[in-house]
């Protein structure tokens, strides 16, 4: 497990800031370049998915199909997801707000939206409404393994839907929420609203309260949902200082601290990650720069690539 969260510490130094510093590098350098923009749009994105198998949904190429939400105020329930295929943007639901997936072999596509739930029609590039339930939801979560979808509304509730959409059921033991994600064993993670800080809710519905190994008032907390390879732990950055919280409420901090941080990312496909600033979509296929440091091409990334891969790969076995 321990090599699992380096890792992640790693892909997200590699990822999400466009400026970085840790403890081992003191000049700032910006990873974020023009040629790693595939998308801009003139509104703010708000949320990003790469579902984690990576796939594309309807041209079956390379380049998986990226989900995203822009902020627009003009717009019915002021969001609307598009999905990214190659280098067009399509528009499938106006009013919805966030995407997820399962990260098995469940290749449905949920959206959360103003007035409820929303599966991807990828045949006809369109969302179709997903049960009965017209909840204003702003954060959705697919379960892993399951048919279980959580979401929360626009009153800090947490909602548990099954049974195709059909039973909704409140987490009771989740009193006010600011955001939440799941990590690959459906362990809970979210912002409480009496403090801000990090508490966890396990399958069975007991709470676990966060135990800092710091002592430090967080201004800003921000949780990441997890690569598929990390079990019972989630990444989180507070006040730009990336931290893991585990399972059982305990945390670990990162050496590694962020000056500016997107407005979205996605890391659960692990290798294609992509994240938004202003407006931009980049993105960054690790395996191709991967095989760039391998074969010694010259690049501009500061971290040795194929040791993250490497060690990925070998984390396997620890989880």
């Amino acid at each position: 497990m321990r090599r699992v969260t380096i890792i992640l510490a790693c892909l997200t130094s590699s990822v999400i800031p466009a400026h970085v510093y840790t403890g081992f590098q003191k000049q700032y350098t910006s990873i974020f370049s023009e040629e790693q923009v595939i998308f801009t749009t003139n509104h703010n994105i708000t949320k990003l998915l790469v579902p984690a198998d990576g796939i594309s949904y309807i041209h079956h190429s390379d380049i998986p199909s990226i989900f995203f939400t822009v902020h627009d105020k003009n717009l019915e329930g002021e969001h609307c997801i598009y999905v990214l295929e190659g280098f067009a943007a399509y528009e499938i639901l106006e009013g919805g707000r966030d995407s997820t997936s399962d990260y098995g072999p469940d290749k449905a596509i949920y959206f959360g939206a103003k007035d409820g739930v929303y599966v991807y029609d990828a045949a006809s590039l369109s969302a179709k409404k997903f049960g009965p339930f017209r909840d204003d939801i702003i954060q959705i979560q697919k379960a892993n393994g399951s048919d279980l979808i959580f979401y929360l509304t626009t009153q800090h509730k947490i909602y548990k839907l099954e049974k195709h959409g059909m039973v909704r059921t409140k987490i009771t033991s989740i009193i006010c929420a600011l955001e939440f994600v799941l990590d690959t064993s459906n362990n809970i993670y979210f912002i409480a609203c009496e403090d801000k800080l990090p508490r966890i809710v396990t399958p069975k519905g007991n709470l676990i309260s966060f135990f800092s190994s710091v002592t430090s008032d967080f201004s800003d907390i921000k949780l990441l949902r997890p690569a598929f390879i990390m079990d019972n732990c989630v990444p989180f950055f507070a006040d730009g200082v990336l931290y893991i919280i585990y399972s059982n409420g305990t945390s670990e901090k990162k050496d590694f601290l962020i000056k500016e941080r997107p407005s979205a990312f996605s890391i659960d496909a692990m290798l294609y990650v992509v994240a938004a600033i202003n407006g931009k979509i980049y993105e960054f296929n690790l395996l191709e720069m991967l095989l760039k440091s391998m074969f010694k091409v010259p690049s501009r990334w500061p971290v040795n690539l194929t040791n993250i891969i490497m060690s990925v790969i070998d984390s396997k076995e620890s989880i």
